[in-house]
């Protein structure tokens, strides 16, 4: 019986380590028209550490130049107010930043775009 506790014991220490687990993930899809922001939901590590997110809004003819706007805030308005972290990432590009884990805590993270025609966005997160 010893050794199936300590077997347990070192299960749930590897499994407790920051990066134990946690791969690049990575999070695409298409935003319809409109001012519609969807949310982005990703696994996070159980202690927090840094987490490198790299922003890309992938070249498509929307007929006009557009952006995508990744906001990091609080639920109910998570691109509203002043303390809010906002990245805004033109047609072709791609950006780069890194946030805490822990920062996702109490806020969600959510993308969103304005033309009238439907654009892609892909986030790439790394532990």
């Amino acid at each position: 019986m010893r050794m199936g506790a300590r077997l347990l014991v070192a299960v749930l220490g590897l499994s407790m380590t920051p990066t134990a687990g946690m791969a690049t993930q990575t999070l695409s899809g298409v935003l319809p028209p409109g001012r519609v922001t969807k949310v982005l939901t990703f696994r996070r590590p159980l202690l927090p550490q840094p987490m490198h997110f790299q922003f890309t809004a992938p070249p498509v003819n929307a007929g006009v130049g557009y952006a995508l706007t990744f906001c990091i805030g609080a639920p109910a308005n998570p691109c509203g107010l002043p303390s809010d972290i906002t990245v805004d990432v033109l047609k072709g590009q791609t950006k780069s930043a890194t946030f805490n884990s822990s920062l996702f805590a109490r806020r969600v993270f959510v993308v969103g775009q304005g033309t009238r025609v439907a654009v892609p966005y892909l986030v790439k997160i790394t532990p």
